[in-house]
C-alpha cells in the first residue's frame, strides 16, 4: 500500500534527522569534556560520534534517494540506494570498531589517570541520548537501512555502559585498565552486528537469490506447478530492494496460443508472491520449436 509505505518513509525519515542532531551535539561535548577530564576515551568517542552522525545521513540519504520514481537511465529506481547505504554504513562500523580497538590496546598497555566524575556523568548522559536514537528508530527496525543505522548508535549505547562500569570502578578502586577491557568486549558484540549487515547488503547489491529462499525449492515449485510447463531455464531471483524481489525465467511450453496459457500464469504469479513473497515476476513462454538459447543469434 503506497500510503503506508509513505508513512513509514517519513517517519523513518523523522527520526534519522533526530538522531544525527543528537549524535552531532554530543560528539561537541564529549570533546569539550574528554579534554577537561583529560580522557583519551572521550575524545575518541567524540570522532565515533561524529563518524555516527555522518553514518546517519548516508541513511537519509539514501532513504530520499530511494522513493525517487524510475527514469529512462535507471528503470529500477533508486530501491538499491538505501542497500548501498546500509553496506556503507557496515563497512564504517568495521573502520570505527577498529579505530577503538587500536585504542582500547595502547589504553591497556599504557594506562592513562582520567577525572572518574566526569566520565561518570558523561556516560550517563550519553545512555540517554543513544538510548532515545535507539529507540526512535527501533520501530522501524525491519529496514536493512534502519539496521545498520541502528548498530551504529547500539555500539554508541553500549559503550557508554562500558564507559559507566569504567568510571565507577576506577572512581571506587583506581584500576584504569578496566575501561578499555570493557571496550574490547563491547567491539566484539559490534563486530558481529555490522557483519551481518555487511553480509544481507553485499549479497542484495550483487543480486544473490535472498537468504530466505531456496532456488532448488522454487524451480521445482515451477517445474511441477502445471502440467504444460514442459521445463524451465535461465531461472534469476533477486531482490530490486527492501521487501521488492524479483523472478525471471523461461519456460517451456507446448506450441499453442499464447493466450491459452494466461490463466496458469495469472496463478502461477499469485502464488508465487503469497508463497514466496516475490512482487515482480517475469515469465518468457517458448516451446521446443521456437527460440533456442543457444541459437537464436544464428537463425
Amino acid at each position: 500500500m503506497p500510503g503506508h509505505h509513505d508513512h513509514a518513509h517519513a517517519r523513518q525519515g523523522r527520526s534519522l534527522v533526530v538522531s544525527i542532531f543528537l549524535n552531532l551535539g554530543f560528539a561537541v561535548a564529549e570533546l569539550v569534556f574528554g579534554l577537561i577530564a583529560n580522557s583519551l576515551v572521550l575524545v575518541a568517542d567524540s570522532v565515533h560520534d561524529a563518524g555516527d552522525a555522518v553514518a546517519l545521513g548516508l541513511s537519509w540519504l539514501g532513504l530520499r534517494m530511494s522513493r525517487r520514481p524510475p527514469d529512462r537511465r535507471r528503470t529500477f529506481g533508486y530501491r538499491k540506494v538505501r542497500i548501498l547505504t546500509a553496506f556503507i554504513n557496515a563497512l564504517a562500523l568495521f573502520g570505527l570498531t577498529a579505530f577503538v580497538v587500536r585504542a582500547a590496546v595502547l589504553r591497556i598497555i599504557n594506562p592513562e589517570p582520567v577525572k572518574s566524575p566526569i566520565l561518570i556523568v558523561m556516560a550517563l548522559v550519553g545512555l540517554a541520548v543513544n538510548g532515545l536514537a535507539v529507540l526512535l528508530l527501533r520501530r522501524d527496525r525491519q529496514s536493512l537501512n534502519i539496521r545498520a543505522a541502528m548498530w551504529h548508535l547500539m555500539e554508541d549505547f553500549l559503550g557508554w555502559v562500558a564507559v559507566l562500569i569504567g568510571g565507577l570502578v576506577i572512581r571506587f578502586t583506581g584500576w584504569y585498565v578496566i575501561d578499555p577491557v570493557l571496550s574490547l568486549a563491547v567491539s566484539a558484540f559490534v563486530l558481529r552486528g555490522a557483519w551481518s549487515v555487511f553480509r544481507e547488503s553485499a549479497g542484495i547489491l550483487i543480486d544473490s537469490t535472498p537468504r530466505d529462499i531456496s532456488f532448488d525449492d522454487v524451480r521445482g515449485f515451477i517445474a511441477g506447478f502445471d502440467e504444460s510447463i514442459q521445463g524451465i531455464h535461465d531461472l534469476h531471483i533477486w531482490t530490486l530492494g527492501e521487501d521488492e524481489r524479483a523472478l525471471m525465467a523461461h519456460l517451456v511450453v507446448p506450441d499453442r496460443p499464447v493466450a491459452s496459457f494466461y490463466p496458469m500464469l495469472a496463478r502461477l504469479e499469485c502464488e508465487m508472491g503469497e508463497k514466496y513473497r516475490i512482487d515482480h515476476v517475469t515469465l518468457e513462454l517458448e516451446c521446443d520449436r521456437c527460440k533456442s538459447g543457444d541459437h537464436v543469434c544464428l537463425q
